[in-house]
């Protein structure tokens, strides 16, 4: 198949170099042309996954998008809602979309611009990507880890199937249906661990992990709260790709990462005393505010009320 990927960091670039791996035609754009300036044809990756992959590195947006089948979508939150205005005007046809992670409800944000144009797509959201990865000063991607397993939530909730069986041919993994895409949002867990990882106390035994777990309990009872039971347990996301991920992450995306959290438990009358604690703490740390999150930010409740259920319309409106 055809895939744009949108987004060269680690994760992105080593999802591309994963897929050119398994025989489909990858093309990376970045937006400012710091995760390509050093590829010609070829992206070089180590660790499970070793060898130079072919790539085409696209100039632009329109150029990386105009004959995909697939755009997968790697790119951190704060970045989204700009990207994906443009992305709706560039959009040729209708390509099957992907989010990797699911940055929250940024499928919906999508869908609601590419809606005003009389368009219409399937997408998919991913809590977390197929690969652990980093990338050295070279820029070389160390893949650290490949999952056993994905999970997918679809937009509309009809498309799960067919999106689960492409994304499982554009990785090589299974692929588990998850409710929709509110699903995988909460089950990302990046912000909980980076929050669990930063704010536990130096020296304690396990204190990231007790804390990693609180967190994650807090995040289940909102899911609980929205109809959204059984998300994948913290153990098994930590687990299943070989421990907890290198710090590097920006502050900001941990704290807007949060922020999502804590909107939707507040929304939904449901106490994330910890979530809220740890968004405080890192906000007074940073000098910063964190929330709200740009995509809650920039979704209509009209439009959504339209394509979810009461549920989540509710939580914007």
């Amino acid at each position: 198949m055809r895939v744009a990927v949108l987004g060269a960091g680690p994760a992105g670039s080593a999802m591309a170099g994963l897929m050119s791996w398994r025989g489909h035609h990858v093309t990376l754009w970045s937006p400012r042309g710091g995760g390509t300036r050093h590829l010609g044809h070829e992206l070089a990756t180590r660790g499970v996954l070793e060898g130079r992959w072919r790539v085409h590195v696209a100039a632009d947006l329109w150029r990386a998008t105009e004959r995909a089948e697939v755009v997968l979508i790697a790119l951190p939150a704060h970045a989204l809602p700009s990207i994906l205005q443009r992305l709706a005007s560039a959009l040729v046809g209708t390509p099957d979309i992907i989010f990797a992670p699911a940055a929250g409800l940024a499928p919906a944000l999508l869908h609601q611009w590419i809606a005003a144009r009389g368009l219409a797509a399937r997408m998919g959201a991913l809590p977390v990507p197929p690969l652990l990865a980093g990338r050295d000063a070279e820029g070389v991607v160390e893949i650290m880890a490949i999952r056993p397993r994905l999970w997918l939530g679809a937009m509309p909730t009809e498309a799960t199937p067919a999106l689960a069986g492409l994304t499982q041919d554009l990785f090589g993994l299974p692929v588990e249906p998850m409710a929709d895409i509110l699903a995988a949002g909460l089950a990302e867990p990046w912000a909980i661990m980076q929050a669990a990882r930063i704010l536990a106390p130096a020296g304690v035994a396990h204190g990231v992990g007790r804390l990693l777990l609180a967190l994650a309990a807090e995040r289940d009872a909102v899911g609980q709260a929205l109809h959204r039971d059984g998300l994948p347990g913290i153990a098994t996301l930590v687990t299943e790709q070989g421990g907890l991920p290198p710090q590097g992450r920006a502050l900001a995306e941990t704290g807007m990462g949060l922020a999502f959290l804590e909107a939707l438990g507040r929304e939904c009358q449901t106490p994330t005393p910890l979530v809220t604690a740890a968004l405080h703490v890192l906000e007074t740390a940073a000098d910063e505010r964190f929330g709200p999150h740009p995509v809650l930010a920039a979704l209509e409740p009209a439009a959504l009320a339209a394509l979810e259920p009461a549920a989540l319309a509710a939580l914007l409106g």
